[in-house]
């Protein structure tokens, strides 16, 4: 009997295929996704497709599950370019396809934190987490996503307690403490800017302060935001509107909001090293799209470091080690052979509904035959007849159920699938 399964389908980019320049054009902010995935599986146009969009700094990533792949791939190119108003050949130049179990590997080693730019950083796993979340509440995930994203989950958790991948608890913030402590030595007299008042700033913030920082500033557009912060890091607010004046103090900037265009102007810049006397300051930018004005690299005194720069830093002062590789990449391919059981077990099902419906159709043609022939029975025994007739059916089905679960080692289940609906005459 044939039947069509939904299979995974991966399109995305990260920081290893595609400069901070395209992936801010390509990244959803999470208002953009509630109202992507919708209009997502509306283009897809098949009853049962499942959706998630992942979007972070360093990676943007359609999860799919659908069951014509070629027709799902091209709506999802097509989705793309138009979301980052790219030609369909700039897009696949910068886009890797991933389907089937090589897309649920990537998925598992993404939130093992293994593709990452900073291996092993702790951020990744509560984006995920998120993304799931997401098309969960916009209803644009099914069982095969859910499970995907569960298993994801789980091996990043596993990952971090069981490795000392997870036990460094590296992140990009460990490196920017670093490039700060290269360019001013200690940090006890330095003052750091924070523009933004989310995580990656709360997480950079409390890195800086551990290092011996002496003073936070927290500029933030919602101020409420940004008291909170300040609060939490024993900083101090500043107004968004004041912004330029805060950067005369500020020997190190982190940019890390949200906004789709640039914050941290050139001018402005400029203008504060005058007024600081040329005094060196280092501009960390970790949005996507950039907060900061590539131009700013330019000035004299300043180090402006993007996204993409703390790749090649990264490299170099934190290489991960092969041993701890190998430790996570065995709980990914553990992760992800469960993952496969899981799915293949669930592709016996419809072959296991077809000879649960043709035992039904049998034993109901034979127990209404017989009925026919034995007109003096009770209302009480007609049903006793019709019970004993579904009791035998379960029972004569119940050894091929088992077997159809447990193909023999020498044929694939599909194979296997095949000779059970040969046999029933399920064909």
């Amino acid at each position: 009997m044939p039947h069509t399964m939904n299979e995974l389908l991966l399109i995305g980019l990260n920081h290893k295929v595609a400069p901070v320049e395209v992936r801010e054009r390509l990244a959803f902010t999470p208002d953009h996704i509630r109202d992507a995935l919708p209009r997502l599986i509306e283009r897809l146009a098949y009853v049962g497709a499942e959706a998630v969009i992942l979007s972070t700094c360093n990676r943007t990533e359609l999860y799919l599950c659908a069951a014509e792949l070629d027709q799902a791939e091209a709506v999802a190119q097509d989705f793309l370019a138009a979301h980052g108003r790219l030609s369909p050949a700039e897009l696949k130049a910068v886009l890797y396809f991933k389907r089937g179990a090589e897309a649920a590997q990537h998925a598992l080693r993404v939130a093992a934190g293994l593709d990452s730019l900073v291996a092993g950083e702790n951020e990744i796993l509560g984006q995920v987490k998120a993304a799931s979340e997401l098309a969960h509440a916009a209803g644009t995930t099914g069982p095969i996503l859910s499970a995907l994203f569960r298993s994801a989950i789980e091996v990043g958790k596993r990952v971090r307690t069981e490795t000392d991948l997870g036990r460094t608890a590296l992140s990009a913030a460990t490196v920017v403490v670093d490039l700060a402590e290269e360019m001013f030595g200690s940090l006890q007299q330095r003052t750091a800017l924070l523009i933004g008042a989310g995580k990656m700033s709360s997480i950079t913030a409390r890195a800086l302060v551990k290092a011996g920082l002496r003073c936070v500033l927290v500029a933030n557009r919602t101020f409420e935001r940004a008291q909170k912060l300040a609060y939490e890091v024993g900083g101090r607010v500043v107004h968004f509107d004041a912004l330029e004046d805060s950067l005369i103090d500020a020997d190190i900037v982190i940019c890390s909001t949200g906004a789709p265009h640039v914050v941290l102007h050139g001018e402005a810049v400029e203008r504060a090293l005058q007024a600081r006397s040329e005094r060196p300051m280092l501009i960390v930018d970790l949005a996507v799209p950039r907060d900061a004005d590539p131009q700013i690299g330019l000035l004299p005194n300043v180090r402006l470091i993007d996204i993409d720069d703390l790749e090649s830093i990264v490299h170099v002062k934190r290489p991960l080690t092969v041993e701890v590789r190998a430790q996570a990449e065995a709980i990914v391919a553990a992760g992800l052979a469960e993952f496969d059981r899981w799915r293949e077990s669930r592709s016996s099902a419809p072959t296991i509904r077809a000879l649960q419906a043709k035992a039904r159709t049998i034993y109901r043609h034979e127990i209404d035959r017989t009925l026919r022939k034995l007109t003096d029975l009770t209302p009480e025994q007609q049903r006793a007849v019709e019970i004993m007739g579904e009791a035998i059916a379960s029972k004569l089905l119940r050894d091929p159920i088992l077997l159809l679960k447990q193909p023999p080692p020498t044929m694939t289940r599909a194979e296997w699938v095949g000779v059970i609906e040969t046999v029933f005459g399920l064909n």
